[in-house]
């Protein structure tokens, strides 16, 4: 870690003493502008720099969101700037690993995109770096706070499903044939369809159904866009901790519009996206009623709650509390995550997710 290596500073006060936490972001993609607006707005907040290996590219997000910061020559530079409190890792997975744990090991709170890394090794390396140094993280799995998912979120702590049953997520979000081949299809990068995108729906269906304890997961190659150095369409059967049983998928090379799907059925009620159901706590109700909400209908990060999620975040460290996506809790979807893959790579032979924590 030799670009690293003269990073190491002193502890710094503790966060309720400080009344402005100063940002370093890493990366100038799309989810990086979305940081760059979420913490410019946010009151506690200061941008203080930005890297990207892409010449130009930090100087011109800053420009573009009116942001006066520093744009960093090298990813270094950002960890030797003592006035960073908090990083954003908004970089490709493959390079996520050592940032963070440098974040962690220099006494910075971190918001990490997903998928977190590229393989279970390297989610724990992270995880165990936050451990040992006490920081605060958030995990990027925005959807949480999307006001569907608030909603449901809601609708299953008080109780409407009652025991769940059967659950399922699905992640469609079919890439372009036309475009320019992206880091996400690639092996080396993306990882695979649940890693790079359908880590999505594994998180939703954790937040609002459980722990999963196994899987069995099967694949289709390439019939649209042969760009994909990896099977496209997955769809992975799960059993649940409390016996429960479910379905998730992921696909992205399909002649389909952006779906994100979600539903849990239960013992005394059932959900389907934003459409409810039960005859016990509704016994006059015939069908499910819809609730009117934003939902997550479409791929463009414009639309993701960033800013819920940050404000979610600055209120987690000023009040020293652990963050209900943080890396201790993402830690378990990308293990299931990786038994999907685990169980491709095997054939479609059921993993334990156990086995992988």
């Amino acid at each position: 870690m030799a670009l690293l290596a003269s990073a190491k500073r002193k502890p710094r006060e503790t966060v309720a003493e400080l009344e402005t936490f100063g940002v370093g972001i890493l990366g100038a993609g799309e989810a990086a502008g979305e940081y760059v607006k979420a913490f410019r707005d946010h009151s506690a907040a200061e941008i203080v720099g930005l890297y990207s290996p892409t010449p130009g590219s930090g100087a011109g997000l800053l420009e573009q969101h009116g942001v006066q910061a520093r744009a960093y020559a090298r990813a270094g530079e950002l960890f030797e700037d003592e006035r960073v409190q908090i990083v954003v890792s908004a970089t490709p997975p493959d390079v996520r690993p050592d940032h963070a744990v440098l974040a962690a090991e220099t006494g910075r709170h971190l918001v990490i995109e997903k998928p977190v890394a590229l393989d279970m090794a390297s989610v724990r390396r992270i995880r165990d770096a936050v451990a040992k140094a006490g920081v605060k993280t958030v995990t990027s799995f925005v959807l949480r706070w999307n006001p569907q998912f608030v909603t449901l979120r809601k609708l299953v702590d008080d109780g409407l499903l009652g025991e769940l049953l059967y659950a399922e997520a699905d992640y469609w979000n079919p890439s372009d044939p036309a475009s320019p081949m992206s880091w996400r299809e690639t092996r080396e990068r993306g990882g695979g369809a649940f890693v790079e995108g359908g880590c999505h729906a594994v998180d939703a269906i954790r937040y609002l159904g459980g722990e999963i304890a196994d899987v069995v997961a099967f694949s289709s190659p390439a019939r649209r866009d042969h760009k994909y150095e990896f099977d496209p369409v997955v769809v992975a059967s799960v059993r649940f901790e409390n016996g429960a049983v479910g379905k998730l998928s992921a696909v992205v090379d399909a002649d389909a519009p952006y779906t994100f799907n979600v539903r849990l059925l239960g013992s005394s009620g059932s959900i389907q996206n934003n459409r409810v159901y039960s005859s016990e706590r509704y016994p006059g109700v015939q069908d499910y009623w819809e609730f009117p909400t934003i939902s997550p209908d479409r791929d463009d990060v414009a639309h993701h709650p960033f800013a819920a999620e940050i404000a979610h975040f600055m209120d987690c460290i000023a009040n020293d509390v652990e963050s209900h996506a943080s890396i201790h809790d993402s830690y378990r979807t990308m293990a299931v995550v990786f038994a999907i893959q685990a169980s491709l790579a095997a054939g479609g032979q059921p993993m334990r997710v156990d086995d992988l924590l």
